[in-house]
């Protein structure tokens, strides 16, 4: 299901892009206390907000076995205000059934910095950290967002202009080493990431990441506090990079994540990886068609402590079409089918969902 209305990245960096390419002259600034009502005046004027609600309804037919649903997928709104040139914050909301449904604060954080005299930005808050692209047309998330995205309070401090962005964070992580799930642990700031985004020329977007640790993903927290006391456990990074051509109606995405070491467990070793790729073309200005291809190595969300095996198996194949009709300026009706292969225990089957998004 589709997590955001707005690319992740750029909402991170919106401040550092965005408007390093704005070009309007500064007015004065009264100082002191003179100073407050002018930049709630600013911030009002500038105020943009963003709305989605999204309704899917599904059919699939895994291992044999049958299932339909009608949900309501995704409510997200997001508020951003900008008190001076310098000075911005953000604040997301979103509710997910089955996943956000209790903490619905998404993101709040806010931006010093990457104003049109200032290239360097400081970005401090719950926010997406940059560990990952992800960008589709599909209703399904793709693997490498399972595997890695991130959404937690953290800093990170970065430059960039219009050719590209450099940036590093640091975070406390949930995951700790030797420790298990609800024990606690030490609370120290030591896990950390970065990433590397460039754009060549206008019709490609390209960049490299890195996190310190694989576990403190989103959708991997809860596995690697399951494992993270057994015997043999030791922390992994992982990289991953992506690039994303825009060749007039035609728009190629490629992305690839992976643990950078083995974890050694007693039920083997296991190392994650995802693979996305995915072509789509803008058949009109209201229609739109895409085919992809995701695979995973040992992406798993699940461990059985009694067992010492993993379990809730992604799929380690998905080959998938899509399709996207805008039919109203402010709504969509997309329609997406995926054949998935190798979950657990080697089932497989088919999944066609349905989707009728409202954003504004």
């Amino acid at each position: 299901m589709m997590r955001v209305f707005l690319n992740r990245y750029f909402m991170v960096l919106i401040s550092a892009v965005v408007v390093m390419g704005a070009s309007a002259a500064k007015p004065e600034r009264p100082s002191g206390h003179e100073q407050i009502p002018g930049c709630a005046t600013n911030a009002l004027r500038t105020l943009e907000y963003g709305f989605l609600i999204e309704v899917e309804g599904f059919s699939s037919r895994i291992d044999g076995k049958s299932e339909s649903d009608i949900v309501l997928a995704t409510v997200a709104f997001d508020l951003e205000a900008a008190m001076t040139d310098w000075l911005s914050g953000h604040i997301g909301l979103l509710w997910e059934e089955d996943s956000r449904e209790d903490d619905n604060i998404d993101e709040a954080y806010i931006a010093l910095g990457a104003s049109e005299d200032i290239p360097f930005y400081l970005i401090t808050g719950r926010f997406y950290q940059p560990v990952g692209n992800f960008e589709s047309m599909f209703i399904s998330d793709p693997l490498t967002l399972e595997l890695i995205e991130m959404n937690t309070e953290s800093a990170m401090v970065g430059v960039g202009n219009g050719w590209g962005d450099v940036n590093v964070g640091a975070f406390n992580g949930d995951v700790k080493e030797g420790v298990a799930a609800g024990e606690g642990g030490d609370s120290k700031i030591s896990d950390f990431f970065a990433s590397v985004s460039l754009t060549p020329v206008e019709q490609v977007q390209c960049g490299i990441y890195w996190l310190s640790d694989l576990m403190e993903g989103y959708n991997q927290t809860a596995l690697g506090e399951m494992i993270a006391d057994q015997a043999g456990y030791n922390r992994s990074g992982a990289a991953g990079g992506y690039i994303n051509a825009y060749l007039g109606q035609l728009t190629l995405n490629a992305e690839y994540v992976s643990a950078l070491e083995d974890y050694e467990l007693a039920g083997g070793s296991y190392r994650p990886a995802a693979l996305h790729l995915e072509g789509s073309v803008q058949v009109s200005e209201k229609v739109a068609v895409g085919l992809m291809y995701g695979a995973s190595d040992d992406l798993y969300a699940g461990y059985d402590r009694t067992l010492l095996q993993f379990g809730d198996k992604f799929p380690g194949e998905t080959v998938g079409i899509a399709a996207s009709y805008a039919f109203q300026e402010y709504a969509t009706l997309a329609a997406e089918y995926m054949h998935v292969e190798d979950l657990d225990d080697g089932a497989g089957g088919d999944i066609v969902t349905l989707q009728l998004g409202l954003e504004f």
